[in-house]
C-alpha cells in the first residue's frame, strides 16, 4: 500500500501530516511512503530526514496523487489539486466541504473516501487529533499574547515578577483551547479568570485548580465587571451560528493597550464584533478603540513542528492498524474510531449535515460496507 504526502499549498499553512519518525515506523512495517519535495521544510523536517527514514521524495504533487492509494494531508485539497485526485482513493485531512461544490463533485464522481481527521473519535468519546491541536493552540496563544505585550506595551512581561502586579488574562470558553491557555497563563503567574455558561465545567476548574484560576458565568454582567481590568482577552468559543459575544460596547470598556485574541477567527466568523478582518501572519495586529486585535486565523500553524508531530503520531497508530486487514472495509469494522470521521465512502455521502446541504441521500456506512 502506498501512502502519499503532498506539500500543503493553502496560504499560511506550515504543518505537514507525517514526520520522519512516523515514516520510519510505517516503512519498516511494509508501507511505501511518497513525500513531495520540501513538504516538511516549514515544520523543520528537511527532505534528507525523510529519505534517511525510508521515504521516497518526489518532485511534484501530481506524482503523489497519481501513485498513492492513501493521501495524508492536513488541509483538504485546494482548487489546483482537485483534478489530481484519483479514482477510489482514500483522502484524509481537515475538511470543510459545505462551500466547496467543485471539490465535492470530484469526490463523488471519483468515488473517493474522505476521512476528517479532526472527527476521529475514540471509545471514551475523545477526539485525539482535535484535542492535541487544541492543547497546543492554547499554549501558543499565551506565547502570542506575550509577544504582543512585549512589542506594543513597551516590553511588558506576561509572567509575574516580584513586586509587580501580574497581568490579568480573561478566557471566554472552557473547552480544550481555553483551558490549555488558562493553565499555561496560570503557571506563568498571571491572574486568570475563565468564563463559561456550563456550571459543571466551572465547578471542575474550581476543583482542579483551587484559587489559581477564578471562574465567572459568561454573561453581559460579567463582561462589564471584568473587561475594564483585562490585559489579555482570549475568546475560545466555537460559534457556528455567527453569534457575537463581545460587542463593540464591550470592547470600549477595555483599557488602552489591552489585547483581544479570537481562537475561532475565520473569514466569515468571529465572536468579537470589532474583529472583522483577517490579517497576514507578518502583520497580524490592528487597533480599535485603543485595544489591540490579533487577527490571524490559523494559530496552530505558528507551532508547526509540535502540531505536526502530534498529528503524525496519532495517524500512524491508525495506519498501522490498517496493515492488519486485507480490505479497508475490514479495517473500519475493527477500528470504529475512524467511523465518526468518514464524510464520504466510495463516493457516497455518509455525513448527515453534508447530505442535507447538497440535497442528496445520506448513506449509512454500515449499508455500504456490510457491517
Amino acid at each position: 500500500m502506498i501512502i502519499g504526502v503532498p506539500a500543503e499549498i493553502k496560504p499560511s499553512e506550515t504543518k505537514v501530516s507525517l514526520t520522519p519518525s512516523s515514516v520510519r515506523t510505517l516503512t519498516e512495517l511494509g508501507f511505501r511512503v511518497l513525500i513531495e519535495k520540501n513538504a516538511g521544510i516549514k515544520s523543520s523536517f528537511p527532505d534528507s530526514e525523510y529519505t534517511e527514514n525510508g521515504a521516497e521524495t518526489v518532485q511534484t504533487s501530481q506524482e503523489i496523487y497519481e501513485k498513492s492509494d492513501i493521501i495524508i494531508k492536513i488541509n483538504q485539497p485546494q482548487p489546483s489539486e482537485y483534478g489530481l485526485l484519483k479514482n477510489k482513493q482514500i483522502l484524509t485531512g481537515c475538511f470543510d466541504l459545505f462551500d466547496c461544490k467543485d471539490l465535492m463533485s470530484e469526490i463523488l464522481e471519483k468515488r473517493i473516501t474522505t476521512v476528517d481527521i479532526k472527527k476521529i473519535k475514540t471509545k471514551n468519546g475523545n477526539f485525539p487529533i482535535e484535542s492535541a491541536i487544541s492543547e497546543i493552540a492554547g499554549k501558543t496563544i499565551i506565547r502570542i499574547a506575550s509577544s504582543i505585550l512585549e512589542k506594543y506595551r513597551g516590553g511588558k512581561l506576561l509572567c509575574s515578577t516580584t513586586g509587580i502586579k501580574p497581568v490579568q488574562i480573561t478566557v471566554i470558553g472552557s473547552g480544550a483551547v481555553g483551558l490549555s491557555a488558562a493553565k499555561t497563563a496560570s503557571n506563568l503567574g498571571c491572574n486568570v479568570t475563565v468564563l463559561d455558561t456550563d456550571i459543571d465545567k466551572l465547578q471542575q476548574i474550581e476543583l482542579l485548580y483551587n484559587d489559581k484560576i477564578s471562574t465567572l458565568f459568561s454573561n453581559s454582567f460579567s463582561f462589564e465587571k471584568i473587561l475594564p481590568f483585562t490585559d489579555i482577552l482570549i475568546c475560545a468559543v466555537k460559534s457556528d451560528l455567527h453569534e457575537i459575544l463581545i460587542k463593540e460596547k464591550d470592547v470600549k470598556l477595555m483599557k488602552k493597550g489591552a489585547v483581544i485574541i479570537d481562537t475561532g477567527l475565520s473569514s466569515s466568523n468571529s465572536v468579537v464584533e470589532t474583529m472583522d478582518r483577517i490579517l497576514p501572519v507578518d502583520s497580524p495586529v490592528c487597533e480599535k478603540y485603543g485595544v489591540l486585535h490579533y487577527c490571524f486565523d490559523d494559530i496552530s500553524s505558528l507551532s508547526p513542528n509540535t502540531v505536526s508531530s502530534a498529528i503524525s503520531e496519532i495517524l500512524t497508530n491508525y495506519l498501522l492498524n490498517l496493515l492488519k486487514y486485507p480490505k479497508f472495509e475490514d479495517f473500519l469494522k475493527n477500528c470504529r474510531d475512524i467511523e465518526e470521521g468518514i464524510l464520504t465512502y466510495d463516493g457516497n455521502i455518509t455525513e448527515e449535515n453534508l447530505a442535507e446541504h447538497y440535497c442528496t441521500d445520506k448513506y449509512e456506512l454500515s449499508m455500504l460496507t456490510g457491517f
